[in-house]
């Protein structure tokens, strides 16, 4: 059997080092041009936000605390993808929230609507927008858990003259009265 080396058809051939580094730096340069918008940071960050990211509904008539839920939804993900169009100086996002409930255990199956918001912000503290969704939560029969995700196709943000996309943020959370605000502080849920 031939030594690979010696017979020019291994690995470590003469040649096969600089036909290696070649196709290297070849696939390294075509993979440059493959970035995304959002590698390059021309799109806006997004999170979910904490005080927000729960929602616990009572029974009529229950107690407001553990014994007198009837389901809980969380916020539990959030992703983003982008497109910058430079012409127009603006973004365009795609955004996929997961949501994550749960509830007591019963034989029969519920459906129930959750509204959340989406908001873009400047620097964190001017809402430039809010807009108000409604998650649809579907529990089968017998089911304790479910999951689900919401998708909302375009999120189209102006850069104004001056700023910088760094600037801008996708903020996600459920639409909670102080009530429910307040339970959630009490009971320390944030994103479960």
């Amino acid at each position: 059997m031939a030594n690979p080396v010696i017979a020019g058809r291994g690995l470590f051939a003469p040649g096969a080092t600089i036909r290696s580094t070649l196709l290297a730096v070849f696939s390294a340069l075509v993979l440059a041009g493959c970035t995304t918008d959002m590698d390059k940071g021309l799109c806006p960050s997004a999170f979910v936000l904490a005080p927000t990211s729960s929602l616990t509904v009572f029974r009529n008539g229950a107690p407001a605390d553990p014994s007198g839920e009837l389901y809980t939804v969380s916020m539990s993900g959030m992703k983003t993808s982008c497109s910058f169009n430079k012409k127009t100086t603006s973004t365009e996002s795609e955004v996929r929230i997961t949501f994550r409930a749960k509830r007591a255990p019963s034989s029969e199956g519920g459906t129930y609507n959750v509204p959340y918001f989406l908001a873009v912000t400047h620097h964190g503290d001017r809402i430039m927008t809010k807009k108000l969704f409604i998650a649809h939560v579907n529990f089968a029969p017998g089911a304790v858990t479910t999951s689900f995700e919401d998708k909302i196709d375009s999120t189209v943000i102006k850069i104004a003259r001056g700023n910088k996309i760094g600037e801008y943020e996708i903020l996600a959370g459920l639409q909670l009265t102080q009530e429910q605000l307040d339970y959630n502080i009490k009971m320390n849920r944030y994103a479960q």
